[in-house]
């Protein structure tokens, strides 16, 4: 059985790792994917250059090697072993910026006789059988039809084929070629239709040790750095230490969370072409390329705390898929997949959504913008030109809030009757607690950047529509009968169970203190270990309990009890309510905070998963917006920065 570690330096210890036993990693332009056998799982770029991986085989004179003990933290992936006769470590790791990733070898001969080591390396091409792209299988057709009249370049990813070039030369061949690189040369080279296999010798005598080092680089890089292994692991060594450096706590399990939420969240930057870059949601999601604006939001926590400008870029790349009226689409596809348009800008609109008219999205586009400036203090990127539009980033984010208000009769926000939030596997309507809860904050952040701007006239303006709001979110929405907000309303329904995104009104103080200590006790039912309801025992923070009521505004996923949007542990949303209860000093927000982790640790899961329940597979590894826990515990640990919902409380206590 796997069993994980938290060590004290942040990183995670795995005993007995399997073939399955899965670490990923990332950089600016690569997603990278390791088991514990040390195999290359998967190698992506996101511009969609799928290269496959390749596996690897260690035979000491005929006997099959394995590893007993793996480490992982940011970019390394160490295994090691031994038998009686020597031990070995192998080390994966991918360098800062460069799409590139490498293994090395070492092995020591503790033994009185020499010894030979064959190391096999299968290269699998990624594969190559068609496939629709990912959004003509939904009931969402108008996307495809979008994609193609925009004249797409690629609609799924490309995969690279294996060529063996004369001398003995590998190389995997796609829009880019790829090059095999090692330190010696092979002592064999077999070739069939969608794989090689390269075999290196190494002999040891008694005593003595061998090292073997290989990987894959950009071909036009092989001539720059023979031995380019040497800088990666320099590299991904550095950056280690400054993920320890930054993540420190006290606590080894705490300390590891914040460790691998930060690398999680800077795993997720990627560089496209056309000085397009931001924040991915996850390699489960990395193609086609696109920014959400509800992922990015949550996921930039985190990097506001640590590296603000990769925030900027994304805000300014994000700021592109706003309509001209202030509408949003879920993420905006990254722009270099499409040709070139002779249409006018204004008719243009559209062809980069993700999915259209997700009713969160300019709320959250507002909000990560004053998150940003207040910061930073950054007032100029709201004068900045964003690439390829008229408008400046202010005047954009003008349009979502004047979007937002026509949306909202009588202060309250109506959502259509459709998938088009942050639970898009569920049709809420018409009134929704976690769609007016930003609604209220976005305003009240609009009215904190007009004023920074100078613009006290239309900082009052949406000062008192955040008002508004607000009382029509305590007026309309509020349940005194269980003491806590309904999931969402219309005329002649009302989704009454516990719904942990309506916590938001905690998180942003839009509640007076006798709701929010109802609203905190009611949370109690969505923590397993306190509820005997549910039968699969002490496993996180369920997302809703009871389960949705109304079988027709459900499909796919959530239409399942415990799956997905329908009781699901998101650590996202765990991040709101541990910031909640931390901010309460309320003991139980360790629980919130860390039992996602913990759970997923008893899994094998070694980076952030992005949702999980005990009957059903979990979601993807590696997400960005579950990096939402360590973000709560790193700016717990910096007393300088305002509190959370400060602004909102100023906003709404305001005249």
């Amino acid at each position: 059985m796997v069993q994980v570690q938290s060590l004290q330096d942040g990183s995670l210890f795995v005993v007995s790792p399997k073939q399955e036993t899965r670490f990923d990693m990332g950089n600016a332009q690569l997603f990278a994917s390791f088991n514990g056998s040390g195999d290359v799982a998967r190698l992506l770029l996101p511009a969609g250059i799928d290269l496959g991986g390749w596996r690897v085989q260690l035979r000491l004179n005929e006997q099959l090697l394995d590893f007993r003990e793996a480490q992982a933290i940011g970019r390394l992936w160490t295994l090691r072993g031994r038998c009686a006769r020597c031990t070995y470590t192998l080390i994966s790791c991918m360098a800062s910026n460069d799409p590139a990733v490498y293994q090395l070898l070492n092995v020591e001969n503790h033994s009185g006789e020499r010894l030979s080591l064959q190391v096999t390396i299968d290269l699998n091409a990624a594969s190559s059988q068609e496939a629709e792209p990912p959004f003509a299988t939904t009931k969402q057709p108008d996307f495809w039809r979008l994609w193609a009249q925009g004249g797409a370049k690629a609609a799924k990813p490309q995969p690279a084929r294996l060529c063996v070039l004369q001398g003995g030369t590998v190389e995997f061949r796609s829009r880019e070629h790829f090059a095999w690189v090692a330190s010696q040369p092979p002592a064999h080279v077999a070739q069939d239709a969608r794989s090689v296999t390269l075999r290196y010798d190494l002999t040891l005598d008694a005593g003595s040790s061998a090292q073997l080092a290989w990987g894959v680089r950009k071909s036009a890089d092989r001539e720059a750095d023979p031995h380019p292994w040497r800088e990666a692991l320099s590299q991904a060594e550095a950056y280690a230490k400054w993920l320890q450096a930054t993540a420190v706590h006290s606590d080894p399990l705490l300390r590891a969370l914040m460790v691998s939420g930060l690398n999680a969240a800077l795993s997720m930057y990627k560089e496209f072409p056309d000085n397009f870059c931001g924040l991915l949601a996850g390699p489960d999601y990395a193609y086609p390329p696109r920014l959400y604006f509800r992922d990015g939001y949550w996921t930039a926590q985190i990097l506001l705390l640590t590296r603000p400008e990769l925030v900027r870029r994304h805000l300014l790349s994000l700021a592109r898929g706003v309509h001209a009226d202030g509408a949003c689409p879920s993420g905006v596809f990254a722009p270099h997949l499409l040709e070139e348009s002779s249409l006018p800008l204004e008719e243009q609109q559209g062809r980069l959504d993700w999915l259209p008219d997700h009713i969160d999205s300019p709320a959250l586009f507002v909000l990560l913008l004053y998150d940003y400036v207040s910061l930073t203090e950054d007032l100029n990127v709201l004068h900045e030109a964003v690439p390829n539009r008229p408008q400046k980033m202010w005047e954009i984010a003008w349009a979502a809030l004047q979007h937002l208000l026509r949306r909202s009769p009588n202060g309250l926000l109506e959502k259509p009757y459709a998938p088009n939030d942050w639970a898009d596997n569920v049709r809420r309507s018409r009134w929704v607690t976690y769609d007016q809860a930003l609604l209220v904050a976005a305003l009240c952040a609009g009215g904190a950047l007009a004023a920074w701007l100078g613009d006290f006239a239309h900082a009052a303006h949406f000062r008192s529509a955040a008002r508004d709001a607000c009382a029509a979110l305590n007026r309309r929405l509020w349940l005194p009968q269980v003491g806590h907000f309904a999931n969402y309303m219309r005329p002649e329904y009302t989704e009454a169970h516990f719904s942990i995104d309506a916590l938001l009104t905690l998180y942003f103080r839009l509640v007076d203190e006798e709701k929010a200590a109802s609203m905190v006790r009611a949370a109690k039912c969505l923590q397993t270990r306190r509820n005997a309801e549910q039968p699969f025992g002490d496993w996180g923070v369920m997302s809703v309990f009871p389960h949705y009521g109304e079988p027709r505004d459900l499909f796919g996923k959530s239409a399942q009890p415990y799956h997905y949007h329908n009781g699901a542990d998101w650590p996202y949303w765990d991040g709101v309510y541990g910031a909640v209860l931390l901010e309460r000093e309320d003991d139980d927000w360790r629980y919130a905070l860390t039992r996602w982790w913990t759970y997923s640790l008893e899994q094998g899961w070694l980076t952030p998963v992005e949702y999980f329940s005990p009957p059903y597979p979990p979601g993807g590894m590696l997400q960005g917006w579950s990096s939402l826990p360590a973000a709560v515990l790193l700016r717990r640990q910096r007393p300088e920065l305002a509190p959370l919902g400060a602004f909102t409380a100023t906003c709404l206590g305001a005249s």
